[in-house]
């Protein structure tokens, strides 16, 4: 199988993982296919869900560690000859690049009830269920064809960082198992809400109260 990996012109956290997970399981025809990081405005985060993502290397030395090709997604024929596209992380993705069940992304919400941007945070704030999806993209807001929603499990003692990495960390391994789930997934009925935007941070200081008072006692049980 001919794999992409949609990532940036430098190291990334989450493409890198992606990366050496494949590397794992003996996957050999891997290609890179960058975009260039857009600076934007500094924005201020309350509760990090995530680890850092950026180091200041290149992309071609990512390759040539792995002796693989890095290729701009400028780049007409960057998608040509590739059975599946998986998205480590990206800028938004050019119209004209996106086909019908090429473009594989894991969302940190489950799809379609938690869509857009902060999914983990506004599914704790709204008291709802916390998972990734695993779908296909088109060009809709997390709308594209669902192969496999999963729940992120959490354990009583939790804390909300051991549950937000827990959570990063079945993101990453439903994109690296995925031909696994291409033919077993499990799809989840749920109701369909509008995408978000960040979450404003006078929201986002009361997410650690949340998760504590209100949804753990919502979802676990001791």
């Amino acid at each position: 199988m001919n794999i992409g990996i949609l990532t940036y012109n430098k190291f990334h956290q989450k493409s890198y993982e992606i990366l050496a997970g494949l590397k794992s399981k003996k996957y050999k025809k891997i290609v890179l296919i960058y975009s260039n990081i857009k600076k934007f405005k500094k924005r201020d985060v309350f509760f990090k869900h995530r680890p850092n993502q950026f180091k200041d290397i290149s992309i071609f030395e990512i390759a040539k560690k792995f002796n693989l090709k890095a290729i701009s997604i400028k780049n007409k024929k960057c998608f040509e000859n590739l059975d599946i596209v998986l998205i480590g992380g990206s800028q938004l993705i050019p119209k004209n690049r996106i086909k019908k069940n090429l473009i594989l992304n894991c969302h940190s919400g489950l799809i379609p009830q938690t869509r857009g941007l902060d999914s983990f945070k506004w599914a704790i704030m709204r008291n709802q269920l916390v998972g990734n999806t695993l779908h296909y993209i088109n060009n809709d807001i997390d709308l594209g064809t669902v192969i496999h929603n999963s729940l992120t499990k959490c354990h009583p003692k939790d804390n909300l960082k051991q549950f937000a990495s827990r959570h990063y960390k079945n993101e990453v391994n439903l994109l690296i198992n995925f031909e696994k789930y291409l033919m077993r997934g499990k799809i989840m009925k749920l109701k369909k809400y509008p995408p978000t935007m960040r979450m404003p941070l006078k929201i986002e200081k009361n997410l650690i109260n949340q998760f504590r008072n209100s949804w753990k006692q919502k979802y676990i049980n001791d």
